[in-house]
C-alpha cells in the first residue's frame, strides 16, 4: 500500500504543474462548460496514453525511457524522432517551471526577502536540480507530502469562493470571446505525466506490477478532478477578468494575502513536477545513452537554465506549443511503439489493454488535428 500511494502521488505530482494556472484563462476565453468537456475527454485520452506507456514498460525486460523504447521497437529512426520529442518537451516544461516558479517565489517572499522573479527562478533551479541529483526515493517522499499539501490548498481556495457572490456569466458553456480551441493545448500540457510512468514502475517489485495500472488510473483521474475544482473556483471569482496565470485577476477580489496563498499553491505545483521531470531527463541520459550520472545531471540542468537566461520567457506560448504540438507527436509515437511492443516485447506484462482499432484511430486523429490546428492558427 505504501508503494502504491507513493507511485500514485508521484504521478499526481508530475501532472499537476504550471499548466493548471493556464486553465482558468483558457476557460474564460472558450467557455466554462466547453472547457469541462475538454477536460473530461482529454482526461480520458491522456489516461489511455499513460496506460499504453505503462504496458510498453511492462512488456520490456530492460529499463528505458521514451527514447530507449523508441529505439528498441522502432529502430534508429525511432530513437532519433523520440529523442527530439522527449528532450524538447521536457526541457520546455522545465523552462516553463523556472519562469512561473520564479514569479511565485518572488510573490511568496515579498516583504520578507524582496527577490526578483529571476532570483526566484535561480532558487527553483538550485532546489529542483539538487533533489533530482539525490534520486527517486527522496523525490517520491516529497511528491507525496507536496501533493497532499497542494490538494488542501486548492480545497481551501474553493471554500473561499463561497464567501463571494461570484459571477454567474463566467460559468456559461460558451464564452463571447469565441476562442474555442484554446483549452486544447493548455489541457494536454497540464495533464501530461508520461515522464513519470517508468519512474513509478520502480516502486513495484516483480509480480506486483499489476498495481501499476491502478496507480496510473488514480494518478491521472485525481488531477482532472483537481483542475475542475480549481478552474471553476477561479473563474467564478474573476470571470472575464481572469488573467493568464490565474492569480493577478484574483488580486482585486481576494487581496494580497490570498495572492500569496495562491502563489504558494503554484510553487508546490511547480516544484513537484520539476523533481520528476528533471529526474526523467537525467535517467534517460544514463539509461538510453549510457552517460555517467554527473554528466547526465549537468546536461539536465544546463539547458533549461541556459534557455531562461537567453530570454525564452513567454509562458503562454511555451504551454500552447508543448501541449498541442509536442504532446501530439509524443502520443502518435507512443501508439506506434505500443503496436510493436505487443508483438516484439520480451516480457509478459501484468496487464494488457484491449483497444478496438476505432479507438486507436480516434486517438491518432485527435493528436493530428491538434498539431495541424496549432500550426495553422
Amino acid at each position: 500500500m505504501k508503494n502504491f500511494i507513493l507511485a500514485t502521488s508521484t504521478l499526481i505530482g508530475t501532472i499537476i504543474g504550471v499548466g493548471m494556472f493556464g486553465l482558468p484563462y483558457a476557460a474564460s476565453q472558450a467557455g466554462w462548460g466547453l472547457t469541462l468537456v475538454y477536460l473530461l475527454v482529454l482526461g480520458a485520452v491522456v489516461m489511455l496514453m499513460h496506460l499504453i506507456y505503462g504496458e510498453i514498460v511492462l512488456r520490456t525486460q530492460a529499463k528505458h525511457r521514451l527514447v530507449g523504447y523508441a529505439e528498441v521497437y522502432l529502430g534508429r529512426s525511432g530513437k532519433f524522432i523520440g529523442s527530439i520529442i522527449f528532450f524538447v518537451t521536457l526541457y520546455l516544461a522545465l523552462l516553463a517551471y523556472l519562469i512561473i516558479g520564479g514569479e511565485f517565489l518572488s510573490v511568496i517572499l515579498s516583504g520578507v526577502w524582496n527577490i526578483t522573479p529571476t532570483g526566484g527562478a535561480l532558487l527553483v533551479a538550485v532546489l529542483g536540480f539538487t533533489v533530482v541529483f539525490l534520486g527517486l526515493k527522496l523525490t517520491g517522499a516529497l511528491e507525496f507530502l507536496m501533493s497532499a499539501a497542494l490538494t488542501v490548498l486548492i480545497l481551501g481556495l474553493a471554500a473561499q469562493t463561497f464567501k463571494f457572490s461570484g459571477r454567474a456569466e463566467s460559468l456559461s458553456f460558451f464564452s463571447p470571446a469565441g476562442n474555442f480551441f484554446l483549452p486544447y493545448g493548455v489541457i494536454l500540457f497540464s495533464l501530461a505525466g508520461g515522464s513519470a510512468i517508468p519512474e513509478i514502475r520502480n516502486f513495484f517489485i516483480a509480480g506486483r506490477s499489476r498495481f501499476l495500472k491502478m496507480a496510473i488510473i488514480a494518478g491521472t483521474l485525481v488531477p482532472v478532478l483537481v483542475y475542475i475544482v480549481f478552474t471553476t473556483s477561479v473563474l467564478r471569482l474573476s470571470g472575464s477578468a481572469t488573467s493568464p496565470e490565474a492569480l493577478a485577476g484574483l488580486a482585486p477580489i481576494l487581496g494580497s494575502t490570498w495572492i500569496k496563498y495562491g502563489a504558494l499553491m503554484g510553487f508546490l505545483a511547480v516544484i513537484t513536477s520539476f523533481f520528476t521531470i528533471g529526474l526523467n531527463i537525467q535517467n534517460s541520459f544514463r539509461l538510453d545513452f549510457g552517460l555517467p550520472k554527473l554528466l547526465s545531471w549537468l546536461l539536465t540542468a544546463v539547458v533549461p537554465v541556459g534557455l531562461f537566461f537567453y530570454g525564452y520567457k513567454n509562458f503562454i506560448s511555451i504551454l500552447s506549443f508543448t501541449g498541442a504540438v509536442l504532446g501530439g507527436f509524443e502520443g502518435i509515437l507512443l501508439l506506434l511503439i505500443w503496436r510493436k511492443a505487443r508483438k516484439k516485447g520480451n516480457r509478459v506484462p501484468e496487464y494488457k489493454l484491449k483497444l478496438h482499432p476505432v479507438v486507436v484511430y480516434a486517438l491518432l486523429l485527435i493528436f493530428l488535428v491538434g498539431v495541424v490546428y496549432q500550426f495553422i492558427y
